[in-house]
């Protein structure tokens, strides 16, 4: 059964990230909402009543900083899937996202493929297939 409240959810500063990922995303028939800083999506309605979903995070948020937004994420118990967007390679980054709640890390600039293949994997969780992933 699909979960008809499925979206991708972009915490980027970048506007252009925002409207790159609109576009592609957009185009595959998946709901998007982006947001400038970890503190904007908090105080959306929306974050607080998704429980499916996947959430893009760059690395180097504003505010309250990357890291702290995934701890707070994990601490209020959000059931949204992580995914930590660099634009480095450096492992350590990577691996403060992952132990911070991430499930993925990947690099700027994305690939379109590789990030459409990471949302249908992520997109079917608890033996349901998800709106995200059978739009891709």
């Amino acid at each position: 059964m699909a979960c008809e409240s499925d979206t991708v959810y972009i915490i980027d500063p970048d506007e252009a990230v925002h409207d790159a990922l609109t576009t592609l995303l957009g185009a595959n028939g998946i709901n998007v909402l982006c947001y400038s800083c970890a503190e904007e999506f908090l105080n959306s309605n929306l974050a607080h009543h998704s429980t499916r979903g996947v959430l893009l995070v760059e690395a180097n948020l504003p505010g309250m900083g990357s890291l702290a937004f995934l701890r707070r994420l994990r601490a209020d118990d959000y059931k949204l899937a992580v995914v930590s967007l660099t634009s480095t390679s450096n492992r350590d980054i990577a691996q403060q996202a992952l132990k911070a709640g991430a499930v993925e890390v990947i690099e700027k600039p994305l690939v379109g493929d590789r990030l459409l293949t990471l949302l249908r994997s992520l997109a079917c969780r608890d033996g349901e297939a998800s709106t995200v992933g059978s739009k891709l």
